[in-house]
């Protein structure tokens, strides 16, 4: 794949990352680009010392995560649990997944309980992985323009992009993934901007909102997504 542009033609699109997805979101993006950034920005890499190699090296990780997606998607026969077990490996492998969970509850993380954290950790990786699974196919026809990588510090960098519908059905999307690049460590998607709207904040919002609606319960939080957990 060139570092310029992708086509994924063989790549479908989800509803919102965001568990409780937001009105304002909604109605700014295309719903089901949310699942494939969730899916394509996560690549473990390790992260060189220089800000120009964590860049580049940030850039491919993306891009090669892409190639790996669109070979995945060719398996066009493949049964709903062979993809759902491919989706959480992508989950659990390439995402700083510990880490966005706990943000994504603000100050309440400290106050929950260990079981409580693990509990909460479990519903939300299953919301996503079937909110992806539950929207595959709309990602067909998308096709990637690589951007510039901009370091944030000594801890991130950010990959900017630009997903477009080759049937023109559908407007482009500005998209860019910050990737956490401390030294030593592998790279893991952090956050997925939409827009300039970061996702993960949105999600800690609402998360929040919950919690507070619920005088402070953590287990309120975990009762809201573990409700969006659909049968299967």
């Amino acid at each position: 794949m060139h570092s310029s542009s992708c086509s994924m033609n063989s790549l479908p699109i989800t509803t919102p990352i965001i568990i409780p997805a937001s009105a304002a979101l909604r109605s700014i993006v295309m719903p089901g680009l949310l699942a494939l950034t969730m899916v394509i920005c996560g690549l473990i890499a390790p992260v060189p010392a220089a800000a120009t190699d964590q860049q580049d090296a940030a850039t491919a990780v993306v891009e090669a995560l892409i190639s790996d997606v669109e070979a995945l998607l060719e398996v066009k026969d493949a049964s709903m649990d062979d993809r759902r077990s491919a989706i959480t490996a992508l989950l659990d492998a390439h995402f700083a997944m510990d880490t966005i969970a706990a943000f994504s509850t603000g100050p309440y993380w400290r106050a929950a309980t260990p079981e409580e954290r693990d509990e909460y950790k479990r519903v939300f990786r299953e919301v996503l992985v079937s909110t992806i699974l539950g929207n595959f196919d709309q990602l067909y026809g998308l096709k990637y323009t690589a951007g510039k990588a901009t370091p944030k510090g000594d801890r991130f960098v950010v990959v900017s992009g630009i997903f477009a519908d080759t049937t023109g059905a559908r407007p482009q999307v500005a998209v860019n993934w910050r990737v956490i690049t401390r030294k030593g460590k592998p790279i893991k998607l952090f956050d997925i901007e939409i827009e300039n709207l970061s996702l993960l904040v949105t999600q800690q919002q609402e998360n929040v909102a919950v919690i507070r609606k619920n005088k402070g319960r953590f287990s309120a939080l975990i009762d809201v997504i573990r409700d969006r957990i659909p049968a299967q």
